[in-house]
Protein backbone atom coordinates (compact mmCIF):
# COMPACT_ATOMS: atom_id res chain seq x y z
CA UNK A 1 0.00 0.00 0.00
CA UNK A 2 1.26 3.55 -0.82
CA UNK A 3 0.10 6.61 0.25
CA UNK A 4 0.17 10.41 0.06
CA UNK A 5 1.07 10.34 -3.89
CA UNK A 6 0.61 13.45 -5.44
CA UNK A 7 1.90 13.20 -8.62
CA UNK A 8 1.82 10.48 -11.71
CA UNK A 9 5.44 10.14 -11.24
CA UNK A 10 4.72 9.12 -8.04
CA UNK A 11 1.89 6.81 -8.51
CA UNK A 12 4.43 4.87 -11.58
CA UNK A 13 6.76 4.37 -9.53
CA UNK A 14 4.96 2.99 -6.38
CA UNK A 15 3.11 1.04 -8.75
CA UNK A 16 6.41 -0.61 -10.18
CA UNK A 17 6.90 -1.23 -6.35
CA UNK A 18 4.26 -2.65 -5.62
CA UNK A 19 4.52 -5.25 -9.15
CA UNK A 20 7.73 -6.04 -8.07
CA UNK A 21 7.37 -6.84 -4.44
CA UNK A 22 4.47 -9.58 -5.13
CA UNK A 23 6.46 -10.51 -8.10
CA UNK A 24 9.25 -11.35 -5.58
CA UNK A 25 7.11 -12.80 -2.62
CA UNK A 26 4.65 -14.81 -4.97
CA UNK A 27 6.69 -15.74 -8.11
CA UNK A 28 3.68 -17.60 -9.59
CA UNK A 29 0.87 -15.03 -9.17
CA UNK A 30 -1.78 -13.60 -11.71
CA UNK A 31 -1.70 -10.27 -11.33
CA UNK A 32 -4.80 -8.42 -12.81
CA UNK A 33 -4.03 -4.67 -11.89
CA UNK A 34 -3.88 -3.01 -8.75
CA UNK A 35 -6.34 -0.37 -7.37
CA UNK A 36 -5.51 3.54 -7.01
CA UNK A 37 -7.78 5.72 -4.86
CA UNK A 38 -8.21 9.21 -4.19
CA UNK A 39 -6.55 9.88 -0.23
CA UNK A 40 -9.85 9.79 2.24
CA UNK A 41 -10.40 13.00 3.58
CA UNK A 42 -9.49 11.74 7.24
CA UNK A 43 -11.89 12.07 9.94
CA UNK A 44 -13.35 10.24 13.58
CA UNK A 45 -12.19 6.82 12.91
CA UNK A 46 -14.09 4.15 14.01
CA UNK A 47 -14.52 0.29 13.68
CA UNK A 48 -17.01 -2.11 12.32
CA UNK A 49 -17.25 -5.52 11.93
CA UNK A 50 -18.53 -9.34 11.96
CA UNK A 51 -17.51 -12.14 13.77
CA UNK A 52 -18.51 -15.39 14.40
CA UNK A 53 -19.00 -16.43 18.26
CA UNK A 54 -19.58 -19.91 19.09
CA UNK A 55 -22.33 -19.75 21.26
CA UNK A 56 -24.50 -16.93 19.66
CA UNK A 57 -23.35 -16.98 15.86
CA UNK A 58 -22.65 -14.11 13.50
CA UNK A 59 -22.26 -10.47 15.79
CA UNK A 60 -21.70 -7.16 14.66
CA UNK A 61 -19.15 -5.09 16.53
CA UNK A 62 -18.49 -1.27 17.12
CA UNK A 63 -16.19 0.99 18.34
CA UNK A 64 -13.59 3.74 18.07
CA UNK A 65 -11.15 2.63 15.57
CA UNK A 66 -7.71 3.23 14.79
CA UNK A 67 -4.78 2.36 17.43
CA UNK A 68 -8.36 3.16 20.03
CA UNK A 69 -10.03 -0.52 19.47
CA UNK A 70 -6.23 -1.81 20.58
CA UNK A 71 -5.55 0.19 23.04
CA UNK A 72 -8.70 0.74 24.96
CA UNK A 73 -11.08 -1.81 23.74
CA UNK A 74 -13.86 0.16 23.45
CA UNK A 75 -16.34 -1.62 21.56
CA UNK A 76 -20.08 -3.18 21.81
CA UNK A 77 -21.45 -5.93 20.34
CA UNK A 78 -24.94 -7.20 19.05
CA UNK A 79 -26.10 -10.58 17.89
CA UNK A 80 -27.18 -10.56 14.41
CA UNK A 81 -29.62 -9.51 13.43
CA UNK A 82 -29.63 -6.03 14.26
CA UNK A 83 -33.00 -3.88 14.25
CA UNK A 84 -31.95 -0.22 14.02
CA UNK A 85 -32.48 0.48 17.74
CA UNK A 86 -29.97 -2.04 18.31
CA UNK A 87 -27.72 -0.14 15.96
CA UNK A 88 -28.40 3.14 17.59
CA UNK A 89 -27.73 1.56 20.89
CA UNK A 90 -24.19 0.04 20.03
CA UNK A 91 -22.78 3.36 19.02
CA UNK A 92 -24.23 5.29 22.17
CA UNK A 93 -22.97 2.43 24.60
CA UNK A 94 -19.36 2.70 23.78
CA UNK A 95 -17.33 4.76 26.44
CA UNK A 96 -15.75 7.20 23.42
CA UNK A 97 -19.38 8.15 22.34
CA UNK A 98 -18.70 11.89 22.78
CA UNK A 99 -15.94 11.56 20.87
CA UNK A 100 -18.12 11.44 18.08
CA UNK A 101 -20.71 13.93 19.57
CA UNK A 102 -18.87 16.79 18.52
CA UNK A 103 -15.41 17.64 20.94
CA UNK A 104 -13.17 20.18 21.79
CA UNK A 105 -14.06 22.37 18.64
CA UNK A 106 -14.63 19.15 16.15
CA UNK A 107 -17.94 18.97 14.79
CA UNK A 108 -20.39 16.15 15.29
CA UNK A 109 -20.51 12.64 13.34
CA UNK A 110 -23.00 11.74 10.80
CA UNK A 111 -24.56 8.61 13.57
CA UNK A 112 -27.14 7.70 11.10
CA UNK A 113 -24.06 6.82 8.60
CA UNK A 114 -22.74 4.88 11.38
CA UNK A 115 -25.87 3.07 12.09
CA UNK A 116 -26.08 2.19 8.17
CA UNK A 117 -22.93 0.56 8.26
CA UNK A 118 -23.98 -1.69 11.09
CA UNK A 119 -27.25 -2.47 9.54
CA UNK A 120 -25.71 -3.17 6.42
CA UNK A 121 -23.31 -5.68 8.53
CA UNK A 122 -26.24 -7.25 10.08
CA UNK A 123 -27.92 -7.69 6.66
CA UNK A 124 -24.58 -9.42 4.74
CA UNK A 125 -24.12 -11.42 7.67
CA UNK A 126 -28.08 -12.97 7.55
CA UNK A 127 -28.01 -13.49 3.40
CA UNK A 128 -24.17 -15.12 3.01
CA UNK A 129 -23.18 -17.34 5.87
CA UNK A 130 -20.02 -17.86 4.06
CA UNK A 131 -19.22 -14.70 5.64
CA UNK A 132 -16.54 -15.10 8.58
CA UNK A 133 -15.18 -12.11 9.32
CA UNK A 134 -15.65 -8.41 8.37
CA UNK A 135 -13.59 -5.77 9.50
CA UNK A 136 -13.92 -2.01 8.54
CA UNK A 137 -11.51 -0.28 9.94
CA UNK A 138 -10.59 2.45 10.26
CA UNK A 139 -14.22 4.15 9.01
CA UNK A 140 -13.57 7.58 9.04
CA UNK A 141 -16.79 9.87 10.36
CA UNK A 142 -17.76 12.87 9.20
CA UNK A 143 -20.37 15.26 9.83
CA UNK A 144 -21.95 14.21 6.90
CA UNK A 145 -21.66 10.22 5.63
CA UNK A 146 -18.73 8.08 6.73
CA UNK A 147 -16.32 6.21 4.64
CA UNK A 148 -14.40 2.69 5.37
CA UNK A 149 -10.61 3.17 4.15
CA UNK A 150 -9.62 -0.31 4.85
CA UNK A 151 -11.12 -3.63 5.25
CA UNK A 152 -10.69 -7.26 5.63
CA UNK A 153 -12.98 -10.36 4.94
CA UNK A 154 -12.99 -14.20 5.96
CA UNK A 155 -14.78 -16.52 4.61
CA UNK A 156 -15.68 -19.42 6.38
Amino acid sequence: MQLQLTSLAQVSKAYGEILATVRARVPAAVIEGVSVQPMAKTGIEVVAGLAHDRTFGPVVMFGLGGIFVEVLNDVAFRVVPLRPRDARAMIREVSGFPTLQGFRGAPPVDLGALEDILSMLSSLAEQRSELHEIDLNPVFAYLAGALAVDARILLA
